[in-house]
């Protein structure tokens, strides 16, 4: 069973804590929050929500309203509702002239507010039905992540995206390792612009932007590249970073992200936009000692929940699969078998390993790894 996916807005960190208290069915998600502000429109959209919870004191301004009516939620297939603390007749015919599927008491209990949140998206879900609205598909943005330098990541990702878009999925892959970057030699791609010319491009970061700077891979995956110096890097913000997933969300299924290593300020606005983080690590103590320090930080950060590792050139040495769980009290998510010749060979073609040898280990264990990330977005 799908699980119900909202996105919480409110201009109040307080209401978000209070909704995200209320979530007591485990087969309802947040998957994100946002403020009322013009940004958020596309951050919402790229969420996909299933249903969108809007947290605003009583009486409700007149500004929340015209956000909401903005968003034309039933075009996208998703339904909207108002938590207020102060239900009344006037609120609620306002709110239905715009669209607003219910109007909950922020008092209501926990159990009452998950009821009424599934019933909101039944009744949505029997709408789109009989209007034959197609649900759009939600994004899922995925960064991988070396717990230090030489782990594989950049290979990783590069062979996921790969293999998800041959699988025929839309796939964008953001190489945002601003200094030393290689994703379009592994793909064997010769972009004539990168990220620096996106982001300092004086429209600003749009969509028609990204795919009119971005390059195609014969496997069907689309790159925006790295800067092609290090001395670049310094262009590309915080902000940027930010921006640029939140334009590409709502048009690729997956947003697949090759993230330096180590914490930089980019760094951390590409995980902390991401939905999922794969902790990419290899079978050695020092490795181990640097996923388990890596761990720790992404807990600071409050995004230890998004992890899943990854342990890359699995051989049988000394250090296991099981030796990572010990040690970072988490299950392995994946195992990916290391053949030095197979990836040797598919780097110098500049072809992803899973479409040049697609029978060897490497590209087997990677296809799993695929399947699985599949899997767990259907479910």
């Amino acid at each position: 069973m799908a699980k119900l996916n909202i996105v919480v807005v409110s201009a109040e960190t307080q209401y978000k804590v209070t909704i995200k208290n209320k979530i007591s069915d485990p087969e309802i998600a947040i998957v994100g929050y946002a403020d009322y502000t013009k940004e958020s429109r596309l951050k919402i959209e790229g969420y996909t929500p299933d249903v969108v919870v809007c947290v605003a004191s009583s009486p409700v301004e007149a500004e929340i309203f015209k956000f909401i009516e903005g968003m034309h939620f039933q075009k996208s297939g998703c339904s909207a509702v108002i938590v207020t603390d102060d239900v009344n007749v006037n609120m609620v015919n306002k709110a239905a002239r715009i669209g607003v599927r219910q109007v909950i008491d922020i008092n209501s209990t926990p159990d009452t507010f998950c009821q009424i949140l599934r019933e909101v998206n039944e009744y949505e879900q029997e709408i789109r039905s009989q209007l034959n609205i197609e649900r759009r598909v939600r994004s899922k943005v995925i960064s991988f992540f070396g717990s230090k330098g030489g782990t594989g990541k950049s290979t990783v990702a590069a062979n996921v995206a790969s293999a998800l878009a041959k699988k025929g999925s839309k796939v964008l892959l953001l190489d945002f390792d601003f200094s030393f970057g290689d994703q379009n030699l592994l793909l064997d791609l010769e972009p004539k612009d990168t990220v620096v010319e996106l982001v300092q491009d004086p429209e600003g970061i749009g969509i028609e932007k990204v795919n009119s700077i971005a390059v195609m891979h014969s496997s069907g995956v689309v790159l925006l590249a790295a800067p092609k110096s290090p001395e670049y890097a310094e262009y590309v913000s915080p902000e940027h970073v930010s921006s640029i997933i939140e334009n590409v969300r709502p048009y690729y299924e997956y947003v697949i992200i090759d993230i330096s290593n180590g914490f930089s300020d980019q760094s951390i606005v590409a995980l902390e936009n991401s939905d999922e983080i794969m902790l990419v690590g290899e079978p050695d103590i020092l490795s181990l000692k640097e996923a388990k320090e890596t761990v720790n930080i992404l807990d600071q950060l409050q995004q230890k929940s998004k992890i899943k590792v990854i342990l890359n050139k699995n051989t049988n040495g000394l250090i296991k699969a099981k030796d990572y769980e010990k040690m970072l009290d988490m299950d392995v998510y994946s195992t990916i078998g290391y053949d030095y010749s197979t990836c040797a060979k598919a780097t110098n073609k500049g072809q992803p390993f899973v479409l040049y040898s697609t029978h060897s280990v490497v590209a087997r264990d990677t296809m799993q790894l695929v399947e699985r990330i599949v899997k767990d977005k259907v479910d």
